[in-house]
C-alpha cells in the first residue's frame, strides 16, 4: 500500500515540474537563472555562496545582500487509458536570501537561506492514477552559514554548513473494494531537520578567466515515527484496519559535483558555462514504514486465514546518475543595465522500467532571459524568466503496472534586488 517515503514522495513529486531533473528546484538567484542557472565560476554578489562558497572572498564590496523569489507555473500532461489528464498545480514560490561581509581583504563570512527542493503538484482526487498520488506539497529550506578565504591572489576556498528543514504533505486514494467498502483516502505529513555541507574552490588564473569547482554533499531526509503522521479517511466497518499513527520515511537529496568556467570577453560581454554531475543512483526505492500494521481474517474452503491489510511496502526506483549542461551570457548595455540569456540541457535520472507519476521525469531543455537595472550605484533590481520543456515519454511503472505518456512544461518568472556597498 504505502510505506517509507512519504517525505520522499513529496520532495520528489515537486521536482518533476521544476528546473533540474529528479526533484530539485534550482532557481536560487535571478542573475544566475537569467544565464541558464550557471554560477559555479561567477562572483556577482553574496548569492555566489550557493553555487561556490569559494567565490565569496573575491567580492569587491565589503557588504553584499541579495533577496528574491520565483513563481513556478508548472503543468504535467498525462495521456492514458482515460485520455488526456493534466495537473492543476498551485503556484510555488521558491525564494532566496543571501548576505555576506568581508572581514578583511582575504576573509569573508556569509549566510544564505534558499529553497533548492520544493513545490506543489495536484493531479486531483479522481484522476486515473489516484491510488499512486492525488496531490503533494513540499517545503525544503536550506540555511547555509558560510566562510570563504583567499589563499593567494588567484585561489580562494570556501565551505558552508547546510541546515536543511523539510516538510511534506501527501494525499492519495485507497482502493478498498476488496474489503467491501468504497475508496478511502490517506494523508501523510511530517517534518524534520538534517545536515550537510557545501565546498568550493574559486580560481582566477587571469584577469578575464574564472574557474569554479564545488561539491554539495548528500543529505538524507529521514522521518522517524515521531516525525511523520498518517491519517486515514475510511468508513466502518473497515476503519479499525486503518489506524492513524506514525510513519517512517527516508529520501536522499543527492550529492552534486559542479564545474564552471567564466570568461570576460571585453567590458561588454561575459560568457559562462557549467556542468553539474548529480549522484541520483542513491535513490533505489520509494518505501513507507507504518508504525502499526494490520491484518484481517478471511474465510477460505480450508478455514479462516489471516490476511495482511495495512503493511509496509517497498517500491523500486533504481535511478541513474545524471548531468546538466548549461551556458549563458551577459551583455552590459550601459552603466545601469545588464541583459542576460541562457540555455541548458538536463538529463533525466529516472528509470523507464519503474516510472511513476509522482516524478515523471524526462530529458528537458531550459531557455532563460534576465536583466539587472541599477536604481542607484549600490542597489539593483534583478529579474529573470525561465521556460522549461520536457520531451514526451511513454513508460510503465513495473511496481504497479500504471503507465501512459507524460509531458512537462513550465514557466518560472523571478524578481529580486541586490545591494552592495
Amino acid at each position: 500500500m504505502i510505506r517509507k517515503i512519504c517525505l520522499a514522495l513529496a520532495i520528489l513529486a515537486m521536482a518533476v515540474n521544476v528546473k533540474a531533473e529528479g526533484y530539485a528546484v534550482n532557481v536560487q538567484g535571478n542573475k544566475q537563472t537569467g544565464m541558464g542557472h550557471v554560477g559555479t565560476a561567477l562572483n556577482f554578489d553574496a548569492s555566489s555562496m550557493q553555487w561556490n562558497p569559494g567565490a565569496l572572498a573575491t567580492l569587491d564590496q565589503k557588504y553584499s545582500f541579495s533577496v528574491g523569489g520565483f513563481a513556478t507555473i508548472i503543468k504535467t500532461e498525462f495521456t492514458g487509458a482515460l485520455g488526456k489528464e493534466e495537473t492543476d498545480n498551485p503556484t510555488g514560490t521558491p525564494f532566496y536570501l543571501y548576505g555576506s561581509m568581508k572581514v578583511n581583504e582575504k576573509l569573508a563570512f556569509g549566510l544564505g537561506v534558499y529553497t533548492p527542493f520544493g513545490n506543489k503538484v495536484d493531479f486531483g482526487k479522481t484522476w486515473s492514477g489516484k491510488y499512486l498520488i492525488q496531490d503533494i506539497s513540499l517545503k525544503a529550506i536550506y540555511i547555509q552559514p558560510t566562510v570563504s578565504y583567499q589563499l593567494t591572489d588567484w585561489i580562494s576556498v570556501g565551505a558552508g554548513l547546510n541546515i536543511v528543514y523539510g516538510s511534506v504533505e501527501l494525499n492519495r486514494a485507497l482502493p478498498l473494494a476488496s474489503l467491501g467498502a468504497p475508496d478511502g483516502e490517506v494523508n501523510i505529513s511530517g517534518s524534520n531537520i538534517q545536515y550537510g555541507y557545501n565546498l568550493g574552490i574559486f580560481l582566477q588564473p587571469t584577469e578575464k578567466l574564472n574557474i569554479g569547482l564545488s561539491y554539495r554533499s548528500q543529505v538524507d531526509v529521514e522521518l522517524e515515527y515521531s516525525d511523520g503522521d498518517v491519517d486515514f479517511t475510511v468508513i466502518d466497518p473497515v476503519s479499525p484496519l486503518f489506524p492513524d499513527g506514525g510513519v517512517a520515511a527516508t529520501l536522499p537529496l543527492p550529492a552534486s559535483f559542479n564545474l564552471g568556467l567564466a570568461y570576460q570577453i571585453n567590458e561588454k560581454w561575459l560568457v559562462s558555462a557549467d556542468v553539474n554531475f548529480v549522484q541520483w543512483d542513491e535513490y533505489k526505492s520509494l518505501d513507507f514504514d507504518f508504525e502499526t500494521n494490520t491484518t484481517t481474517m478471511v474465510s477460505t474452503p480450508g478455514g479462516p486465514v489471516e490476511v495482511p491489510v495495512l503493511t509496509d511496502s517497498k517500491s523500486t526506483r533504481n535511478w541513474s546518475n545524471s548531468a546538466t549542461y548549461r551556458i549563458g551570457a551577459q551583455y552590459s548595455a550601459n552603466e545601469k543595465l545588464d541583459i542576460r540569456a541562457g540555455f541548458y540541457y538536463d538529463e533525466t535520472p529516472t528509470n523507464k522500467a519503474f516510472y511513476t507519476p509522482e516524478t515523471p521525469g524526462a530529458n528537458k531543455i531550459g531557455i532563460s532571459a534576465g536583466l539587472s537595472y541599477m536604481l542607484t550605484d549600490k542597489l539593483s533590481v534583478d529579474a529573470s524568466l525561465l521556460y522549461i520543456k520536457g520531451e514526451k515519454i511513454t513508460a510503465v511503472d513495473g511496481n504497479s503496472g500504471f503507465g501512459g505518456e507524460y509531458q512537462n512544461t513550465g514557466f518560472l518568472p523571478g524578481i529580486g534586488v541586490s545591494y552592495n556597498f
